[in-house]
C-alpha cells in the first residue's frame, strides 16, 4: 500500500485493499504524517492524535484510548509505535517478539522506526535502542554506535545515518542489504525496502 498527502492534510491510498488498508476513513483531515504497516495504515493529525485502519487481527489498528501529544508515528508488520512530545513511546499491536514491550526507563526519544517484528528508536544523545525480534541480529545495536541523526528499518535489517553523513547497517543480509557501499559519504537521507537499502546524497544522487 502507498499513501500520500493531498491539499488540506487529506490522505489518499492505493494498492492492495484486502483488509481495507486503502479505504481511508471518512473525515480524515489535517494529517501531518502517515505510516504503512504490512496491511494497516496509521495517520498522525495536527492535534497530536492518531488514527489507524486496515487489518486488525492483532490489534494494530486499536489506537490506545486517550493517546494524545504524539509527534511521530511508525508502523511495523502487525503493530504501531507513537512518539510523544515528552520523549516517551507508546506501542500497540502484535507482541509475539516483545515488540510492544517498551524497554524500562526509555525516554528522551526523538525518532522512531519499525521493522517487521522489531522497533528502534533514536535518543537525543545520538544513541539507538532496539527491541523485539532478533532472529537476524537486527536488535543487536553495533558496539560504539553514536552520533546518529536518522533511522530506517525494514523486515529484518536496519540503517542509521550519522551526523558525519555516513551510514551504518546491520541485521539480515541475504541480499547484501547491509553491505554499505565503500566510500559512501555525504548522505542526507536513508530508506529501507524489504531486502534492499537506499541513501540520498547531499548532491541529489
Amino acid at each position: 500500500t502507498d499513501c500520500h498527502f493531498t491539499t488540506g492534510g487529506r490522505v489518499q491510498a492505493w494498492g492492495d485493499n484486502s483488509y481495507g488498508q486503502t479505504s481511508v476513513p471518512m473525515g480524515l483531515t489535517n494529517a501531518i504524517d502517515i505510516a504503512c504497516g504490512a496491511y494497516h495504515e496509521v495517520a498522525l493529525r495536527n492535534n497530536g492524535t492518531v488514527i489507524a485502519w486496515g487489518r486488525n487481527n492483532s490489534g494494530q489498528t486499536n489506537v490506545p484510548v486517550g493517546l494524545t501529544n504524539v509527534t511521530a508515528i511508525t508502523a511495523g508488520g502487525n503493530g504501531s509505535l507513537a512518539l510523544k512530545t515528552d520523549g516517551t513511546i507508546v506501542a500497540w499491536g502484535w507482541n509475539n517478539y516483545g515488540q510492544t514491550n517498551i524497554p524500562a526507563v526509555l525516554n528522551n526519544v526523538v525518532g522512531v522506526a519499525a521493522g517487521l517484528y522489531h522497533n528502534l528508536v533514536l535518543k537525543n544523545d545520538g544513541t539507538v535502542v532496539v527491541w523485539g525480534d532478533n532472529t537476524y541480529c537486527q536488535a543487536n545495536v553495533p558496539s560504539g554506535l553514536t552520533n546518529v541523526v536518522a533511522l530506517a528499518a525494514s523486515e529484518f535489517h536496519n540503517l542509521v545515518l550519522k551526523a558525519d553523513g555516513t551510514v551504518v547497517a546491520w541485521g539480515g543480509n541475504g541480499n547484501g542489504q547491509t553491505n554499505v557501499p565503500a566510500g559512501l559519504a555525504n548522505v542526507s537521507a536513508i530508506a529501507c525496502g524489504e531486502n534492499y537499502s537506499m541513501a540520498l546524497r547531499s548532491d541529489g544522487t
